[in-house]
């Protein structure tokens, strides 16, 4: 097959490599990798990077000699930015692996995606959406109040991945300071949860619908290998955790891989999904659901496909199988 990749780097958007307050991009190795492991499956491959550069192959026509896209484009300042490929794959009716627009907007808007979970019976931690241009930082008390939330409470930007923004505040006071100074930066809502204590766990699916599959439960420790009180972007990009096969018992385990599969399929994402989420006591709540995991070598895509006897290569062929099942 012909597969065109879309990707994009920190520095299409003229962001510095340093700059850690965005860092929802693939890296070069990442994309060079994956590439290496098409063409050894017989694949030609070409490197259309950022949705821009695609939209300038769909102007030009150049989009007709692929036969599918592979699609890992986070797209970058607008709370549609993963959905440009999907939405414009569509129109031209170009198949492409991953979800689809619907899908990639829905995940991408954390707040939604948690009502959408709890009207599904999903636990999910009680919380609240601040949004600048309507509410005033004054009215952040009162919302605390309303939902019952205590201290601890988990802000993070809601239309952002990697744990960017995300912040742990105690009191009033910080509350204020962090929504105000995530506002600033990220200039979109701030999603506000409560603290759920217990263990940082993953769990990758691979498939779609009724062929969708669970292919392992992965917690997230400290380097000292205690749980994870608070996943950070320093614990997840700079090495400081341990990624650790889970096993908490048969009744625990089928509770997390129901609780998974019921929300990959409800939205529903293809071909691929992380769910990311917090055991406390047993109980799974979903914390976030990610279209487009790392795919990095040792991600944790990659470790649990390992485990189940899938080489990195068979893993994205079985992507692009499960892609090519969509479109008959």
């Amino acid at each position: 097959m012909k597969i065109g990749i879309t990707y994009d780097l920190k520095s299409d958007y003229g962001i510095e490599q340093t700059n850690i307050t965005f860092e929802d991009f693939s890296t070069m190795s990442e994309i060079e990798g994956i590439q290496q492991e098409l063409e050894q499956l017989g694949h030609s491959v070409y490197m259309i990077g950022s949705p821009e550069h695609f939209m300038l192959e769909l102007q030009n026509g150049i989009y007709k000699q692929y036969d599918m896209i592979m699609n890992f484009a986070e797209g970058f300042a607008s709370r549609n930015r993963e959905a440009l490929v999907p939405a414009a794959c569509e129109m031209f009716h170009i198949p492409y692996t991953c979800s689809d627009s619907h899908a990639m907007n829905l995940t991408l808007d954390k707040h939604q995606t948690l009502l959408f979970a709890k009207y599904l019976g999903i636990n999910v931690p009680q919380g609240f959406l601040y949004d600048s241009t309507i509410h005033k930082i004054n009215e952040l008390d009162p919302f605390l109040e309303k939902y019952r939330m205590a201290f601890p409470i988990v802000c993070k930007p809601n239309y952002e991945g990697t744990s960017m923004g995300i912040i742990l505040v105690k009191n009033s006071i910080e509350l204020q300071e962090v929504v105000n100074y995530l506002s600033s930066i990220y200039h979109e809502p701030i999603r506000c949860d409560e603290y759920i204590p217990g263990r940082e766990i993953a769990v990758p699916i691979l498939g779609s619908g009724e062929n969708a599959r669970v292919i392992g439960i992965v917690e997230y420790q400290k380097p000292d290998g205690s749980p994870m009180d608070f996943y950070t972007h320093k614990y997840k990009r700079h090495g400081f955790h341990k990624t650790i096969f889970a096993d908490y018992g048969k009744k625990i385990n089928s509770r997390i891989e129901e609780t998974a599969l019921l929300i990959h399929r409800s939205i529903p994402c293809y071909d691929l999904s992380r769910i990311d989420m917090r055991l406390n006591n047993g109980v799974p709540y979903l914390l976030e659901v990610t279209p487009l995991p790392d795919m990095t070598r040792k991600s944790t895509f990659e470790r649990c496909a390992a485990k189940i006897g899938l080489t990195f290569g068979e893993l994205l062929d079985n992507i692009i199988s499960s892609a090519l099942e969509r479109y008959n």
